[in-house]
């Protein structure tokens, strides 16, 4: 269990960048920002079990402690959000405690089968339980921190 961003990332050099974006299969996530972020690869590098679902990258926001869990998925965005989740549940419990308020989730699909309705039941149900804000775009999201 780690106590600060820093520490973390010192620890797991192998799979930190100095980032804002995150691409894979066409999918992409970009942060529009002139501030100092640290992209951390999360599937496969930082947690690298294949019994847990977890999401693809995490961008720590260095100015204010913010953590940006990002999954860049096919078409089934109930299952990205499943993993971003258990992303959350798993830094709770071995990696780094983040308060809800600092968490945010996004997930870029090469579509989002799901109606209007269905996406922002999913984001509030997120914003209650799990972190402040979840975006849901298709192909590309291009995020500017308030």
């Amino acid at each position: 269990m780690h106590n600060s961003f820093d520490e973390l990332i010192i620890a797991n050099q192998g799979c930190c960048s100095k980032s804002k974006v995150a691409s894979e299969n066409g999918k992409r996530f970009e942060i529009d920002s002139k501030e100092d972020f640290t992209k951390i690869r999360i599937d496969n590098c930082l947690i690298t079990s294949q019994q847990v679902q977890k999401c693809d990258f995490g961008f720590v926001r260095h100015f204010n402690n913010d953590f940006y869990f990002v999954e860049l998925k096919g078409k089934d965005v109930k299952i990205a959000l499943d993993q971003i989740i258990s992303t959350i549940n798993i830094f709770e419990d071995s990696v780094i405690r983040i308060p809800k308020e600092k968490r945010f989730g996004f997930i870029v699909s090469s579509r989002n089968p799901l109606s209007g309705a269905e996406t922002n039941n999913l984001k509030q149900a997120f914003a209650k339980k799990h972190g402040r804000l979840l975006e849901i775009k298709s192909v590309q999201c291009k995020y500017v921190p308030k």
